[in-house]
């Protein structure tokens, strides 16, 4: 599964009413920020813990997928049991053994399961085992399928709720200082050749004592 990253996708800050162009006129033009968004990405604290947060979740779905990958052969009840010892933590000696033991078990009824398949003529014990494994395998993989677009839509949600948290309060924080010296605008600093008011370290000061809060 592919690692991704909650990331600040924020573009020109439009903050304040700027006013028309003629209405600068005969008075002073409205103050303009700059902002790093690349240093705030770096340097916000509560983003990098919901980044961990995210990373750890996809961490979990990963496993479940490769359990049920490893597993896809076993029957109902070995399938409880090593999930059963696999949700136990780090485990023993013992414990590791018999997990080995079943994922080799499950990989032997596959490779068998595509022998039976290529075999032109099978005794009536042997059509009843092939039968019986392809049919426990296509069900398997369904699951297997179901799971994956299950997981993924968890993971889309999990995302955007995460990114959103991430979004609003950097939003906030820009609009917070931007107010505080009197900004009509605040824009990107990647985007900006020259001028304007540096207020990414102030930006950065309100994220992380909200965060401390």
């Amino acid at each position: 599964m592919k690692r991704v990253f909650l990331c600040v996708a924020l573009g020109a800050a439009l903050l304040g009413g700027v006013g028309s162009r003629a209405a600068w006129c005969g008075a002073e033009a409205p103050k303009w920020g700059v902002i790093d968004m690349e240093r705030v990405a770096a340097e916000y604290q509560e983003m990098q813990r919901l980044n961990q947060e995210f990373q750890e979740f996809q961490r979990e779905q990963e496993l479940q997928l490769e359990e049920k990958h490893t597993t896809r052969l076993l029957t109902d009840g070995e399938r409880q049991e090593f999930l059963d010892l696999a949700a136990m933590g780090a485990p023993t000696e013992a414990r590791q053994q018999r997990l080995t033991e079943l994922a080799e078990l499950s990989n032997e009824r596959e490779k068998r399961m595509v022998e039976l398949r290529k075999k032109e003529e099978c005794t009536e014990e042997e059509a009843a085992e092939r039968d019986e494994l392809g049919a426990r395998y296509e069900a398997r993989m369904a699951e297997l399928a179901a799971l994956q677009a299950e997981l993924r839509a968890g993971r889309t949600a999990k995302y955007e709720e995460l990114s959103k948290l991430v979004a609003d309060s950097v939003d906030n924080a820009i609009k917070a200082a931007a107010e505080e010296q009197k900004l009509g605008l605040v824009l990107r600093k990647d985007s900006v050749l020259y001028g304007g008011v540096e207020i990414t370290d102030a930006v950065i000061e309100k994220l992380n004592a909200k965060g401390e809060s």
